[in-house]
Formats: C-alpha cells, sequence, structure tokens
C-alpha cells in the first residue's frame, strides 16, 4: 500500500485522551478495591486487579483497515493506544513480527507482533471473522482474552488490555503490560495468547511465540530516598529507578498503619513525577500500579527516556477531597527528590 495513503488514515483514528484517563483513574480505584479478590480471567470490558481495561470509543478508517491487511509492522497503533514506549517502538521498530494465528468457529487469532524488555510486555492482537459480524455489542458475549507468560499468568504491577473495532468483522487489541518484578523471567520468554468463546464464537484459542528481551541500555539506581509525614502516618521509599527501553520505572514502598491494612482503609494516592528540566509526567505519561495486595509496594511507569536525569520530584497527591479541603492537592511532607548520580 502506498506510505502517502497510510499515514493520513493514522490520523483518522479518534479515542479521546480525556475519556481515557477518566477510565484509567476509574479502573485504577475499581483495582485497588478488587485485588484481594484474585480475578485471574477477565473480560476486557471489564477492569480488575490484573487487567484495568480502557476502550477506544473511535472506530479505524477503511484506509487504516486495509493498512493492517498489507503490512506485517502494524507501528502507529502503538501511539494510538498511547503506550509509554510508542515512539521508541515505532521510531525504532523495536517489536518482533508473530503472525502466527488460530482459526475455528468462523474466528480467526492472529498476534501481530510483540515487544519485551523485563520490565514491560506489549503484544498486539487481531482478531477478524471470516464470514459474518463480530458480536461488539453484547457485553456477555466478548468472551475471555488473556496472555500467559511461559505457562503461567505473569503477576502485573500494571496492565491494561486496549481494544478497537476496525470494522464489523475485525478488531484490533493491544495487551500492555508492566510486570511485578523487574528482571523475573529474564532475557527469552514463551508468550501465549488465550481466547475463550470469543464476540459470539465458541471454543479456545491459543496462540504461543517464544520472544528475546529488545536490545537496549538499562540503568538501574537505588537512592535509599525516604520521606515521612509529620505526623508519622505515612512514610515513602523510593526503592530503585530504573530506565528501560520500553519504560522508565519507578519501585516505592509505601508504609502507613496496620489497622488501615486490616480494616481496608489503606491509601492509593495519585503521583505526579518532575524532572531537572521540570517536565511534568502524569495523566497518560505516568502509570500507577501495585505490586501486594495491600498497596505497600507500588510502581510508577512513565516513558522511556534518552538521558537520565540528574534528579527525579516524586510528589503523591490527596484525591478524595474537595479543594480547599485538607484531603485534596498535594502531600506536601511525602514530596521526595531523587537524586541520580
Amino acid at each position: 500500500m502506498d506510505k502517502g495513503n497510510f499515514r493520513p488514515s493514522i490520523d483518522d483514528i479518534s479515542i479521546p485522551e480525556k475519556l481515557l484517563k477518566q477510565r484509567e483513574k476509574t479502573a485504577i480505584y475499581k483495582a485497588k478495591r478488587t485485588k484481594r479478590k484474585n480475578i485471574k480471567r477477565l473480560s476486557s470490558l471489564i477492569a480488575s486487579g490484573l487487567c484495568l481495561s480502557v476502550l477506544g470509543t473511535g472506530s479505524l478508517s477503511p484506509t487504516l483497515a486495509q493498512s493492517f491487511s498489507h503490512i506485517p509492522f502494524i507501528g502507529p497503533i502503538y501511539s494510538q493506544f498511547h503506550d509509554l514506549a510508542a515512539e521508541r517502538i515505532e521510531q525504532n521498530k523495536l517489536a518482533t513480527v508473530i503472525e502466527k494465528q488460530d482459526t475455528h468457529d468462523g474466528l480467526s487469532m492472529n498476534v501481530k507482533e510483540a515487544v519485551y524488555d523485563e520490565g514491560r510486555l506489549v503484544v498486539t492482537v487481531e482478531y477478524k471473522g471470516d464470514y459474518s459480524k463480530l458480536d461488539l455489542g453484547n457485553e456477555a458475549n466478548q468472551g475471555y482474552r488473556y496472555i500467559t507468560i511461559n505457562g503461567s499468568e505473569p503477576n502485573v504491577a500494571i496492565g491494561s488490555s486496549t481494544s478497537d473495532d476496525v470494522n464489523s468483522n475485525t478488531i484490533i487489541e493491544s495487551h500492555q503490560f508492566t510486570l511485578a518484578n523487574y528482571d523475573e523471567y529474564g532475557d527469552s520468554i514463551t508468550v501465549a495468547v488465550h481466547g475463550e468463546d470469543l464476540f459470539g464464537r465458541k471454543g479456545n484459542w491459543d496462540v504461543s511465540f517464544p520472544l528475546e528481551k529488545v536490545e537496549g541500555t538499562i540503568q538501574t539506581f537505588t537512592p535509599h530516598a525516604k520521606v515521612q509525614t509529620e505526623d508519622r502516618i505515612y512514610t515513602l521509599s523510593v526503592d530503585q529507578v530504573s530506565f528501560l527501553p520500553l519504560s522508565t520505572r519507578i519501585d516505592l514502598t509505601l508504609d502507613y498503619p496496620s489497622e488501615m491494612d486490616e480494616n481496608d482503609t489503606w491509601p492509593s494516592f495519585p503521583y505526579v513525577v518532575t524532572d531537572d528540566q521540570g517536565h511534568v509526567y502524569k495523566d497518560l505519561e505516568l502509570q500507577y500500579g501495585q505490586v501486594d495486595a495491600s498497596g505497600h509496594k507500588i510502581v510508577l511507569a512513565l516513558p522511556p527516556m534518552n538521558t537520565v536525569p540528574k534528579t527525579l520530584t516524586i510528589q503523591p497527591h490527596y484525591d478524595n477531597g474537595d479543594p480547599g479541603t485538607p484531603n485534596y492537592g498535594e502531600i506536601v511532607d511525602l514530596k521526595v527528590e531523587v537524586p541520580l548520580n
């Protein structure tokens, strides 16, 4: 296909950032409250502790639909689905082309490509009906889609399954995971995409493939930075900052009184991160997740950085009050500047 026709078609995708932000915030809140339930397999229409599902409301243009059928490298879809590493993946062509599918009952599940750096995994999947429209409107018929690594469902700190329809019988879906523990799986993994009773079709779909870690420089810092509120209720520690090919990862520990854990009133603060050049990371440039079920171990994921900044400043916020009240705005005592020497 003519590249000149392909690029304008990308601009036709309508996935409103405002709506994505609102749904992501709602999903994070739901995840905090439901994580103890240990839900393993989820509909792509439901947000939970394992997988935050953020659905785009626009549709892909017919020109873009044609482009997916003619080129092996999807590329620009990462930007449209707001992946943290979209610019780097697309410019450097980091993703591995998979093009492996499982087809039956008139539905093909085709894994288009994937990329992995030991800290994050991103998999792009195309679902295509062979003979009729897919049932996109009935939530009960969406089925389940989930991913395993080396035969088991991964321990995920931050996860999303974001999808949009190309046309009435084709869906593109992006699975994005920030793993709970960096370097848990090593350089080589086996990834499998699973589907059960998808879009009104009955059966199981499974596609597995080997995947190597993407090449790139990794730098890790252990700053041992710690701050505490004046009333000593909360203590925030910066355990590690990692600069990876697909993200900038910040591992935190938040300590709070044990009774908050016992009565399930433990906090889930929004965070804002600012680098030494004044760039502010929030909203779609900052993802938040929890490694444990009680919110002590926290992971912040930012876009990958070409240059390690001299400092990163981390600022938690209250968000459960009205403007002007004590439970709204910056938690000044927990602001921490992290030197990166």
